[in-house]
């Protein structure tokens, strides 16, 4: 401030400049912003309090002093705005950021050259504004902006606002008419709108991959019959109007066309430029969509309804029948007299008291109930229907009404009383039978047993798994039994051996079924019976058998060497007789026909010898099974084209007669076998003395088989047979054109001795 008052003395102009300067310096300080004055060296010459109290200093502490000494890491930022200043000369404005404490404050800061009175530059003078507040709106506001559902995008609609004012001062008044005249106005107008910013939402909605994809081509995606939402926006903004809202069609980059609501809002503050105006756009399509389909779900919900075989009617609150589909009315039509009719009416008086309650205990919390009641048709037979009642219930809890459904139960109450009856005879014979009856269930819960008299006393394994009712060896053969049936769910009949905790064997015939829910098996159920002293009289039959067997092969082993031997040495010796009986000019070709005769005798003798041999080998007896199977092989080498293989391995001891008959008979078998039906070249046989079992394999390299659609022959029916009498087991293993191995293994009695002291 200036004084230009004339003919007043020094000393009251010195006053006067002093009560200036001090005004001029209260009203600094009193500001809220900071203000400041720095030299060309970047020293503080004057600061206002608020100024050292962003620093967090006084004032004293201040002046004189740069930057570098007052600033850590901002005092970089801030010279070098100074230096900016200081070299051109011109003013400069920029935004910083201080951290005091954990939040950040933003402060926006003009500087200017400081002068002298010769206009030369002798430092700077600034000014500094806390626009924290205002970064944080903003800073919501963009966060808001950018992560929004709806489509936002900011658009700058300046020249448009000059254009409008141009209009205006032309005299247009009518904008609706100019720009539906002046199409090219409209689109000129169009061109001039710049778009700014858009959220994420509004590049989703345009299937583009980034803002800077979508930004120059936004304001195409609207459709041609959209040219009149932008004449109207123009007309709404040349009112000075601040909102305007229109439906319109949108085009994404996909090329789908969305129904959208368009809505544009100039932000405060820009009211007069519109240069910065929001748009948001929604779309529509899914809902329009939606109210679409609901309208189709309904009647197809109301033919369905019709269509229905259920009775289905509609309630209001107090009970009264509403709407009633074709069944429902054809089943009640003789009752049903008027429209508001009751409906717990529609039942006979023993049961409408039934049917009330129900209604009655419906609530919010269940809103859902079905009961079975009686009623009668209109011929007065007595029926059974089941009904499912649904409330529904307003967001205040208020009833709105009831829905009730109805089938007629009749056959299946009738089928539910047979099924009774069956039951119980079930239950009857279930608990009186003598075979074991369980149920279990697939993962091997025990779900019902009856009284079997082979279980212990006081028993109780409904609930129990196997494993817990039965000792590991037994529970694993009954588990894999079960898991085979639930798997395949086909019955299975088969033989199970249940080892006693005193270790005596019990051999039961075992038949599973599997119980179904359509395609799922929910539960099995076995029947039992314990066939051990069956299973011991089929053995003393085989035993028997198997002995007659080889009793008829002595006998006739013995007529053959006794009665056909002695046949044919007669045979030969009056062949002989005749021959010497012969005059010595008799024909040469009678000589010729004795000598064929002599040896076909011979070659008989021979074949009948073998046949003896072999129905009853004198070696097998004398000296073992080792010798008659080399015998065996031996034999066959010299009379087959077939290449026979014997391996021997610790078979120099004896075993049982039984057990060195059967494991010859076995061996027999399985060779004949290979001869006969495997077409082979090679045959290997392979003895095995393993101390606690013998082991037999025969293995022929032939066409093979395919053992799961070939079944047994009687040949090895008798094999398993012989097998079955020592407990041992056979195993298969052949193939199309791979041959055939057949491996038997038999329990010596040593071994079978052991495992029973065990048990």
């Amino acid at each position: 401030m200036q004084s230009n008052i004339t003919g007043v003395r020094l000393e009251d102009k010195l006053k006067l400049l002093v009560r200036e300067n001090d005004l001029l310096n209260s009203i600094i300080q009193s500001a809220s912003d900071s203000i400041f004055a720095k030299d060309l060296e970047g020293r503080y010459i004057t600061i206002n309090r608020a100024g050292a109290e962003i620093l967090g200093k006084s004032i004293d502490e201040v002046i004189g002093r740069t930057d570098a000494e007052l600033m850590d890491e901002e005092a970089q930022l801030v010279m070098s705005w100074d230096r900016k200043l200081f070299e051109t000369g011109t003013p400069v404005e920029y935004e910083s950021q201080r951290i005091s404490g954990k939040n950040p404050s933003y402060y926006w800061t003009s500087k200017s050259p400081l002068k002298n009175s010769s206009g030369e530059m002798i430092g700077l003078i600034g000014v500094s504004r806390d626009i924290t507040e205002t970064k944080t709106a903003e800073d919501k506001y963009r966060f808001m902006f950018d992560h929004a559902p709806i489509a936002f995008w900011e658009e700058d609609f300046s020249e448009v606002k000059r254009y409008l004012n141009h209009l205006k001062e032309s005299g247009v008044d009518d904008f609706k008419y100019y720009f539906e005249t002046h199409p090219e106005e409209v689109d000129k107008c169009f061109d001039t709108v710049r778009i700014l910013n858009v959220n994420q939402a509004t590049v989703e909605m345009n299937g583009a991959r980034n803002k800077e994809e979508l930004i120059p081509h936004l304001n195409q995606n609207f459709t041609p019959e959209s040219e009149g939402l932008f004449i109207d926006e123009l007309v709404a903004l040349g009112r000075g109007e601040t909102e305007f809202q229109k439906e319109c069609s949108f085009v994404n980059r996909k090329g789908e066309v969305l129904d959208v609501i368009f809505n544009l809002n100039v932000l405060p503050g820009h009211e007069e430029t519109l240069s910065l105006v929001l748009i948001s756009v929604v779309d529509v399509s899914d809902m329009r969509k939606m109210a679409s389909e609901l309208s189709n779900i309904k009647h197809r919900y109301q033919s369905i309804v019709e269509a229905q075989t259920e009775m289905i009617c509609r309630l209001n609150p107090k009970g009264n029948v509403l709407f009633k589909n074709v069944a429902f009315g054809r089943f009640f039509e003789f009752k049903l007299q008027k429209e508001d009719t009751r409906f717990v009416t529609l039942f006979p008086p023993d049961e409408l008291v039934t049917c009330e309650e129900k209604l009655a205990s419906l609530s919010a919390a269940q809103p859902t109930i079905t009961c079975e009641l009686r009623n009668y048709d209109q011929d007065g037979n007595l029926v059974w229907q089941e009904w499912s009642v649904t409330a529904f219930y307003g967001a205040s809890g208020v009833l709105l009404g009831y829905q009730a459904v109805g089938t007629d139960v009749t056959d299946r109450k009738n089928a539910q009383e047979a099924l009774a009856a069956s039951e119980a005879r079930w239950r009857s014979v279930f608990n009186h039978a003598d075979d074991l009856i369980i149920t279990f269930n697939t993962s091997g819960y025990i779900l019902s047993i009856n009284d079997f008299k082979g279980l212990p006393k006081n028993a109780k394994w409904a609930g129990l798994k196997i494993d817990e009712v039965l000792r590991p060896e037994n529970s694993i053969k009954v588990k894999q039994l079960l898991d085979k049936v639930v798997r395949k769910g086909k019955p299975l009949k088969t033989e199970v051996d249940i080892v006693s905790n005193s270790g005596r064997k019990t051999t039961f015939g075992v038949a599973l079924s599997p119980i179904s829910y359509g395609q799922r098996v929910i539960s099995v159920v076995c029947i039992a019976r314990d066939i051990t002293e069956t299973k011991r009289l089929e053995i003393q039959a085989k035993e028997a058998l198997i002995e007659g067997q080889e009793q008829e092969r002595m006998r006739v082993s013995q007529e053959l060497h006794d009665g056909l031997g002695q046949l044919f040495t007669a045979i030969k010796f009056n062949i002989q007789q005749i021959r010497s009986s012969l005059p010595s000019n008799a024909d040469d070709s009678l000589n010729e026909s004795i000598d064929l005769l002599e040896d076909s005798i011979g070659m008989a003798f021979m074949e009948v010898k073998n046949i003896s041999r072999n129905l009853m080998p004198d070696v097998l007896w004398q000296f073992g099974i080792k010798p008659a199977v080399e015998d065996l092989i031996e034999k066959l080498n010299s009379s087959s084209d077939i290449i026979f293989s014997l391996e021997l391995v610790d078979m120099d001891r004896r075993f049982s007669n039984d057990l060195e008959q059967a494991m010859f008979r076995i061996c027999q078998e399985l060779v004949n076998n290979s001869i006969r039906h495997g077409n082979c070249t090679n045959i290997y046989v392979q003895f095995i003395n393993h101390g606690n079992s013998l082991v037999l394999m025969v293995e022929d390299d032939g066409s093979g088989y395919d053992i799961s659609t070939v079944s047994y022959g009687f040949g090895l029916k008798n094999i398993r047979s012989r097998i079955q009498l020592f407990d041992g087991s056979v195993e298969v293993d052949s193939g199309l054109n791979k041959g055939t191995v057949t491996t038997i293994e038999i329990p010596l009695p040593e071994a079978k001795h052991d495992s029973s002291s065990d048990n």
